[in-house]
Formats: C-alpha cells, sequence, structure tokens
C-alpha cells in the first residue's frame, strides 16, 4: 500500500509576489521549481527541510536544504542514503551539523532512519525497518540531540515505535503495553505527525490520533475517529496542530468524488483531547483548500497555508482567521515562536525564492467584548496578578515576549514572582472557549 498523505492541489511553481508578513529567501535548491516537502523548525536559526519535484511529484527527490542563520543563507545538499529509490518520509535537525531522516520503499515499505552529523556531507544508517509489508517508515524526529522517537505502522499486530536517548546510536522499540492496539486494518501516513515539547502526535487511516507526552516512551489513543474517518483518503482527509499537551486542532476536510472540495470543519480542544467541539469560525472556507496548519508553540495563534496560493492568521485558538496573503503558494509551515516562522514554497532557480520567513509579530490573541469586562491589577506587579472579568477562566498561561509559555495555571491569580524581571502577555482561556492575552510588567 502506497502511504503517502494525499495532495489536494496542484503543485505549481509559485510566483515571487508576497505580502509584507513574509519575505522571500532562497533555499539554493540547484533544480528551479523545487519544492519544500517538509522541514522542522528547531530554533530561531536552526531549520531542516527536504524537496519536492514541482513539475513531477512522481519524480523521487532525496534533497534538503538548512539554514542556521535565521535564513540569511540557505545550503542545500543530496540525502545520499545508499538507495535512489527510497522516499524521504521527513527531517529533523537540531544543529548545523547533526539531522535526521525517515525513508521507506514505496513498494513493500521497508526503511528506516539515517542520521549526518557533518551538516549532510554524509549519511549513515541508525535504524532499519525489516518487516516487508508491515514496517513503513512514517516519522522520524528528535527532540534535542540526544532523544529521539521513530515510528511506523503496525508489525507483528503493534505498531512500531522505537526511542532512543542516546543520539540514535541504540534504539528501543516502545513495549506493547505502552501503546494502544491498533484497529483492524489501522495504519499511519508519512510525515503523519506534530511535535511540540516533549509532545509526539501521530494521526492514522482509522481516524484516531495517537499522543504521547513523554518524548515516545508512552501512548494514549484519542477517540478523534468519532469526527473524522481517515486523515488521508480522497474524500475525507485532515491536518492537526498542537500548542502543548492540551490545546490542538483538527482540519477535517471532505472531498467530492472529482476532487472538489466540499466541507471545512474545524475541531478545538482545550483539554488534551477529551472533547472535541466543532469551531464555529470565519475567514477561511473549504474552497480555500488549506494543507497545512501550525500553532505557534504555547499559544492560541496559528497559521494556516494552501498550496493553491494563500495563508491565514488566527490569534482567536481558529475562531476568526484573517489572509496573510493571497494567490502565493505555501506548502508546509512551521514556527519557533510568534515573531519566526517559515513557510515552504517553490523556487524559481537557485538564487530565487523557496522559502518564507514572517517579517512581523504576530498578533496575540483577544476576542470582541472581553477586555471591556476584563482588568488585570495591579500592573506593574511584583509577584501576584488579579485578573478580574464577568466570565469564568478556565487557564492562564504566563507567555515570554518571544510567545514561549514559561507557567500555566487554572487559577485566576498567577503568582509570577519566580519570573524575572520583564515584560510578560497574560494569556486567557475562558469556559466559554474564547480566550485574551494581556501586557503585565514584572518588577
Amino acid at each position: 500500500m502506497k502511504k503517502i498523505l494525499l495532495s489536494i492541489a496542484a503543485l505549481l511553481v509559485s510566483s515571487t509576489a508576497f505580502s509584507q508578513f513574509w519575505s522571500t529567501q532562497n533555499t539554493g535548491f540547484a533544480t528551479a521549481s523545487r519544492g519544500i516537502s517538509g522541514m522542522e523548525v528547531y530554533d530561531a536559526n536552526t531549520v531542516w527541510a527536504f524537496a519536492i519535484d514541482g513539475n513531477d511529484t512522481t519524480n523521487n527527490i532525496q534533497e534538503f536544504t538548512k539554514t542556521t542563520n535565521g535564513g540569511t543563507t540557505w545550503t542545500a545538499g543530496t540525502i545520499n542514503i545508499g538507495n535512489p529509490a527510497l522516499s524521504i518520509t521527513n527531517i529533523s535537525g537540531v544543529s548545523a551539523t547533526t539531522a535526521w531522516v525517515g525513508a521507506f520503499d514505496q513498494t513493500d515499505g521497508l526503511g528506516g532512519v539515517w542520521k549526518t552529523i557533518d551538516g549532510g556531507a554524509t549519511w549513515t544508517n541508525q535504524l532499519s525497518l525489516t518487516t516487508a509489508g508491515q514496517s513503513w517508515t512514517n516519522y522520524v524526529h528528535f527532540f534535542d540531540a540526544n532523544n529521539g522517537v521513530a515510528g511506523g505502522d503496525p508489525e507483528s499486530g503493534e505498531f512500531e515505535i522505537y526511542t532512543t536517548s542516546n543520539g540514535g546510536t541504540t534504539w528501543t522499540r516502545v513495549p506493547a503495553a505502552n501503546i494502544p492496539n491498533p484497529l483492524a486494518g489501522e495504519y499511519g501516513y508519512n510525515s503523519g505527525y506534530y511535535a511540540v515539547g516533549n509532545n509526539m502526535y501521530f494521526y492514522t487511516g482509522k481516524g484516531r490520533i495517537f499522543k504521547s507526552t513523554d518524548k515516545g516512551l508512552n501512548w494514549t489513543a484519542l477517540a478523534t475517529n468519532t469526527i473524522i474517518s481517515d486523515f488521508g483518503s480522497a474524500t475525507i482527509n485532515g491536518n492537526m496542530a498542537w500548542s502543548d499537551a492540551n490545546t490542538g486542532m483538527i482540519f477535517r476536510k471532505t472531498f467530492s468524488g472529482t476532487g472538489l472540495p466540499t466541507g471545512l470543519t474545524l475541531y478545538r480542544t482545550t483539554d488534551g483531547g477529551a472533547t472535541w467541539p466543532a469551531v464555529t469560525f470565519t475567514g477561511i472556507t473549504a474552497g480555500n483548500k488549506i494543507n497545512d496548519v501550525t500553532y505557534v508553540p504555547g499559544t492560541t495563534i496559528l497559521i494556516a497555508t494552501s498550496s493553491a496560493g494563500g495563508s491565514w492568521k488566527s490569534t482567536d485558538n481558529g475562531t476568526t482567521w484573517t489572509a496573510l496573503d493571497t494567490g502565493v503558494q505555501h506548502l508546509d509551515v512551521k514556527c519557533f515562536n510568534a515573531s519566526t516562522c517559515y513557510s515552504g514554497g517553490f523556487n524559481t532557480s537557485a538564487t530565487v525564492g523557496g522559502m518564507f520567513k514572517s517579517t512581523q509579530v504576530l498578533a496575540t490573541s483577544e476576542v470582541a467584548g472581553v477586555t471591556k469586562h476584563l482588568s488585570i491589577y495591579p500592573n506593574p506587579t511584583q509577584g501576584q496578578v488579579n485578573i478580574k472579568t464577568d466570565k469564568k477562566v478556565k487557564t492562564t498561561a504566563v507567555l515570554d515576549f518571544s510567545g514561549k509559555s514559561v507557567m500555566k495555571t487554572d487559577a485566576a491569580k498567577p503568582d509570577i514572582s519566580s519570573l524575572p524581571k520583564g515584560t510578560y502577555l497574560i494569556q486567557i482561556e475562558f469556559t466559554d472557549g474564547t480566550s485574551t492575552t494581556e501586557k503585565v510588567i514584572k518588577q
């Protein structure tokens, strides 16, 4: 079975036009019409990505590009893993020199994990999945230079997942007792995963999301198949994004038999996936053909992109969406913080295009009507912050000015006395699903 998540739009070379939000960077691929098939943003400066052929998506490409200076320069290279027939499923880099790729065979799924420690000049096999027809390599992700997780489809009745704590020198299969059993006919998708912090998620052809909060050591299966039957079929598929262990979003998309979009439904969780109420949203439609979505980690800010053209932001956890640009093709999108996001596109030459980077800080969320009935005091403060509102507070998060969460509580009186002096953002989520963010100064 071919396990590539289905594309819903033709891949074409984008124009060089862009909005003020995105600046264009040059990926450095020698061949024109190279697109970004996937990427991981390790920090504000370090990004690794791998390529797709925009002229012929059936052409197997083993190429990467990376930046270690925030995109000022990108260096492209070849992913030489000894077998040009293997397809790259994803890439995960943690420094200028060190990265891993997952790869699989399109016929029998066999592949594994390869690592580079010299910036991509050479790649060494670290893990091989060996049961033909079962061991499909779906993803590899490293949380840091030592701790990683790699996963595939069910093998011998259990999802085949491995973890490492020494940079991939040795891998240990996750015991069957640590992961729920697959449903009949259940499998994962290549690159069908999302990672944030120590949390790892992957979705399946039976509509479930598997979740780990400890770097892949233990897993739970979320009953998301009650709202989506398959994350990757031709008539129904979906995207997921996670802000942290509690807050997540599912985009459920439906299509006609000829591939035309017929529906878009958003579902949001704020309790770790226990419940997924539908979101009443404005600003995007099924016709926008959303192909990727990401959270700014630790916030309720999202960006959605379309290979058919355009990108959008939501600063209120998916309720309201506004366009960042139109007509420009965007592929994968990832953010490090509220001021640093990257979106893959297509290049026109080795020196022109292929990547977009944000040029503005994404606004923090503010829901109409909330601020008229809310006050935060004292401000400035030396410790406790009091929140006065006519709504019931569900959670309160404290973010530094980069958008990184530094504290979270279910109290309406967060105490920031342990934090250094400076300016912070108090992000308040209410039980009615709305949220707002206010600035506070710690003296």
